[in-house]
């Protein structure tokens, strides 16, 4: 396969900086995005121990102006832009909706939808202009619209995530441009550990034994993500990890343990 040059949003840990690390080392070309430039550099620094053919760009993904650096940085550096992947996201506090704050819904709904929307209008815009290239967007809990105490907030934002790749990949069709899905289900990383509230001691033990028994390491995942989004072709694809059948497994072997 010919080096392909992709951009990951939100990529300075977690399964952004997995797939970063697959890529990279399957010699393909990489721009990086993280909103903290320390984190950044500390990304980059990491990345390039693997190969030379990355560069990164700081900024938000909710500033539309940051996206147009990320795709004018990858066409200076490597003339074009492959694939780009709209990872960034953020958790939301471990509270019931009612007792979270409005600067939390903000944050969300910013990040998580207004951010891959105006990540995938750039990306799709100019890959148009280029004449190919492929847009995927990152699932999250709530995508298919199962409901969970306390995840009200991040689900409705991957809710709504799942319908906007679907209509804007309907809208893409018949063109050389592709919009898809990339499903990770449950990643051991800091996004799925990161709450600003202590849980009681209950809600830690069965958050522990959940993360034990149905969760995966975020190498394996991102390994089987990267794999598949460079051989995809289908103008909607959702390249899914944690499919029924590897669920009905884990649940399986965490209620034989019980």
């Amino acid at each position: 396969m010919q080096p392909k040059t992709i951009v990951i949003t939100g990529s300075t840990r977690g399964i952004g900086l997995g797939l970063a690390t697959e890529l990279l080392q399957a010699g393909h070309q990489l721009i990086i995005n993280g909103k903290n430039p320390e984190h950044l550099n500390a990304a980059l620094i990491k990345l390039r121990k693997i190969s030379q053919q990355v560069e990164g760009v700081s900024g938000s993904i909710t500033i539309e102006q940051t996206h147009k650096q990320l795709f004018d940085k990858a066409i200076q550096t490597f003339w074009k832009v492959d694939i780009w992947i709209n990872n960034a996201g953020v958790p939301q506090p471990n509270r019931l909706f009612v007792q979270i704050s409005e600067n939390d819904i903000k944050q969300s709904v910013e990040t998580n939808i207004i951010g891959v929307m105006l990540g995938t209008k750039t990306a799709a815009g100019e890959m148009l202009k280029q004449g190919w290239g492929k847009i995927f967007n990152m699932e999250g809990f709530g995508s298919d619209g199962r409901i969970m105490n306390k995840m009200s907030l991040y689900g409705t934002t991957k809710r709504a995530l799942h319908y906007f790749s679907k209509s804007v990949s309907a809208e893409l069709e018949g063109t050389p441009v592709q919009l898809g899905i990339l499903s990770p289900g449950m990643v051991r990383t800091d996004f799925l550990k990161n709450t600003t509230d202590p849980r009681t001691k209950e809600e830690a033990k069965q958050f522990d034994r959940v993360l034990r028994f149905l969760a995966e390491d975020p190498e394996k995942v991102t390994r089987f993500l990267s794999e598949r989004l460079l051989r995809s072709t289908k103008q909607y694809d959702r390249i899914e990890f944690l499919t029924k059948r590897r669920l009905m497994v884990k649940l399986i072997r965490m209620m034989l343990h019980k």
